[in-house]
């Protein structure tokens, strides 16, 4: 008796394609292990060009260049998704979800607004060669000396992100050994979509590290408000509560805050995504924290 996997087996290649291009990135690789048909079906442009973003923004002509070289839409694909293609202006970079092929941004520091970052007084650039999917980028991070005004704004286009998709928004840092003022007052991380505001409260020194590359969370924190310099006293602390988000370590070592809730772009949204994480309420000081980056990526649904 014919099985059904054989009976699939002979139908036309570009049928399969078809079928298969209808489905996932990983789905299709999973395909692909079934058998030689499968194989050709599965690996074939008509199911990755589909997966394939079709309006990927301008890329710096050399990546441009190594990009088109490539000999198949898979390649292409798997490219994207593993090495973060430099945009023009050279301050921001773009990889795709593997996924779903949903496009991705990290808008490097240089290219935040942070309020006092040209004054060299309070803030320090510094170069940098950071890991991101295997590979070594080069670049520049904003380290905060001394504000009280804290304040990193970011915006991206939402046409540049992929339609009907959710995206999360992270802020990429570090803390230096000097790092104060970053536990209370609590900071406010903030999404603006077409003028509908999400907030959510952070902390970005709410954790310690455990000794082992992990963080612990901590409890409690410094009051900056009783205590001005908080890294030379902890004698005043504040209970971190339930609603206060706190970072997550990354894979690389960095640490990543989510700003707020997650937000969903539809196929029709033409204005701009504004982002924020502050701290301009209680005018205290503030030092240690190191800027890398903020991230737009694609948020996985739970089904």
């Amino acid at each position: 008796m014919e099985t059904a996997a054989c009976w699939i087996e002979r139908l036309p290649e570009e049928l399969l394609a078809a079928v298969i291009s209808l489905t996932s990135p990983p789905d299709a690789c999973r395909v692909a292990a079934v058998s030689r048909a499968f194989l050709a079906a599965a690996d074939s442009d008509a199911v990755w060009c589909r997966f394939l973003p079709g309006d990927l923004p301008r890329f710096v002509d050399t990546y441009e260049s190594s990009i088109m070289a490539l000999p198949s839409c898979k390649a292409r694909f798997l490219h994207l998704s593993d090495d973060p293609a430099l945009l023009l202006g050279r301050v921001t970079r773009m990889w795709l979800d593997k996924a779903t092929g949903g496009k991705c941004y990290m808008l490097s520091a240089r290219a935040l607004n942070i309020s006092w970052g040209d004054e060299p007084n309070y803030w320090r650039w510094i170069h940098l060669d950071v890991l991101h999917g295997g590979k070594r980028i080069a670049s520049e991070a904003a380290q905060l000396l001394h504000v009280a005004w804290l304040e990193v704004r970011g915006k991206i286009e939402s046409r540049m992100l992929s339609p009907n998709s959710t995206y999360g928004v992270y802020l990429v840092f570090r803390l230096d050994p000097k790092t104060h003022g970053l536990g209370f007052p609590f900071q406010e991380g903030l999404i603006n979509v077409g003028g509908v505001v999400s907030t959510r409260r952070a902390c970005l020194h709410g954790y310690d590290e455990d000794g082992a590359g992990g963080v612990v969370p901590r409890k409690y924190v410094v009051d900056s408000t009783r205590t001005y310099w908080a890294h030379l006293s902890s004698s005043h602390t504040v209970l971190v509560e339930d609603d206060v988000t706190l970072p997550q370590r990354r894979a690389d070592g960095w640490m990543e805050l989510e700003l707020a809730d997650g937000f969903y772009n539809h196929e029709d949204d033409d204005g701009e995504v504004r982002v924020a994480l502050n701290e301009i309420k209680r005018l205290y000081s503030k030092g240690g924290l190191i800027v890398r980056s903020i991230e737009f990526r694609i948020k996985q649904q739970n089904i």
